[in-house]
């Protein structure tokens, strides 16, 4: 197996400085030599280096330093070594300041020296690249989870289409299923008789291709439905309402829920579909554990200074806030939705931990996939609970 050669990158006004470290890295590295700083940031940004090697005075032009740091703000792993005639008390000080990794005598009189920093020093850049590449990676992978556990969440707007749709869809697409195997049949006695008449075959396969675009067009409809209805707060506080009762009776059965309209209505011009999902979910919890005859309050509301009302929350000892987005100061304007009503005797870190349990499934939904709804449209969860009653707050910017 061939290990490539390292890259070398060296900066330096001194073109004899150049042929002598030439010398020194025949057939182990690949030198690029640039006379200037200028000349140096542009070699950084048009191929990656290993290490370089930079001459901490660079003339009237700038400064070794400079250059360095530079250097590190186009590439925040390349290990850079000053090259200087001075290898003194001063230069080790500049050195550090400039976050340079090593120090190396332009004499070039020890050549096992050399060698060893400037290995020390590719070694320490391929170590960081290797950290950089698997922190990306790490990151892109946790962002894909979460667009896949949210975007599945989504799918699941309410046990209406889950029961109403899919049963629906599965006879549709049975008779469909019965086509396309005709074809099949079909195309198998064509391979066997050539001269078998394809008309009836073209016909059968242009209405089966009509319907499953009918019938996917359908599908489409249904799940974009929730987020196609909620144009404003109260229009969604309606949609949920109509929910709830028509897909959790045994849930809504002698139960009260206590809607405020919102008054003027806002707009609201985020991921319908999350919100709505958002509210479902807790509102099911809240009805949950509320005894017969009880009411359970479903309140929005307009906040005009959310950093401030997060701060004040922040500061209750009985109440607990999930998904913290970064409010502005400047942010006059959001959407708290009070979802409330008597809840289990647990405190408020417990309701909480709730919410990350993956394994407390729940029909229609999961807790903690209230928090990835949240999360899709950047909002926090407050979670408060105080002598015996439960309130989950959703607070989102109205844009």
């Amino acid at each position: 197996m061939t290990t490539l050669l390292p890259n070398v990158l060296m900066v330096d006004d001194d073109v004899s400085i150049h042929h002598a470290v030439e010398l020194q890295l025949r057939r182990r590295a690949n030198l690029t030599c640039c006379k200037t700083a200028e000349a140096g940031l542009t070699a950084v940004k048009s191929q990656p280096f290993d290490v370089a090697l930079v001459d901490m005075n660079l003339g009237t032009e700038a400064s070794g330093a400079a250059l360095i740091s530079r250097l590190r703000e186009l590439d925040g792993d390349l290990a850079a070594i000053v090259f200087t005639a001075h290898a003194d008390y001063r230069t080790a000080v500049e050195s550090l300041s400039a976050h340079a990794f090593d120090f190396i005598p332009k004499t070039l009189g020890d050549d096992r020296e050399f060698m060893v920093k400037l290995e020390r020093a590719i070694a320490h850049t391929r170590e960081q690249r290797a950290r950089t590449r698997s922190e990306q990676e790490a990151k892109r992978l946790r962002s894909a989870l979460a667009d896949a556990v949210v975007n599945n969440e989504l799918e699941l707007t309410s046990s209406d289409i889950q029961r109403g749709l899919l049963n629906e869809s599965l006879h549709s697409f049975s008779a469909l299923l019965g086509r396309v195997e005709l074809l099949n049949v079909q195309l198998e006695k064509y391979q066997a008789k050539p001269l078998y008449n394809l008309g009836g075959l073209a016909k059968l396969s242009r209405e089966t291709v009509a319907e499953l675009h009918e019938h996917v067009g359908k599908l489409r409809d249904y799940f974009m439905q929730p987020e196609r209805m909620v144009s404003s707060v109260n229009e969604l506080i309606s949609y949920v309402l109509r929910v709830m009762h028509d897909d959790y009776p045994e849930l809504t059965a002698g139960k009260r829920i206590e809607s405020i309209e919102l008054k003027p209505d806002q707009r609201f011009t985020g991921e319908g579909r999350a919100l709505f999902r958002a509210v479902v979910i807790l509102l099911r919890l809240v009805l949950k554990s509320a005894p017969a005859g009880v009411g359970v309050t479903l309140k929005p509301a307009l906040l005009l200074n959310p950093a401030g009302e997060l701060q004040v929350l922040k500061a209750r000892p009985y109440a607990f806030i999930l998904n913290t987005p970064d409010f502005r100061k400047d942010d006059r304007t959001a959407l708290a939705i009070e979802i409330s009503g008597p809840g289990a005797e647990l405190d408020v870190k417990q309701v909480a931990a709730l919410f990350s349990a993956s394994d407390l499934l729940l029909e229609g939904g999961p807790p903690w996939s209230a928090v990835a709804m949240i999360a899709k449209l950047n909002g926090a969860l407050v979670v408060e609970s105080k002598a015996g009653m439960i309130c989950y707050r959703i607070i989102v910017r109205i844009v």
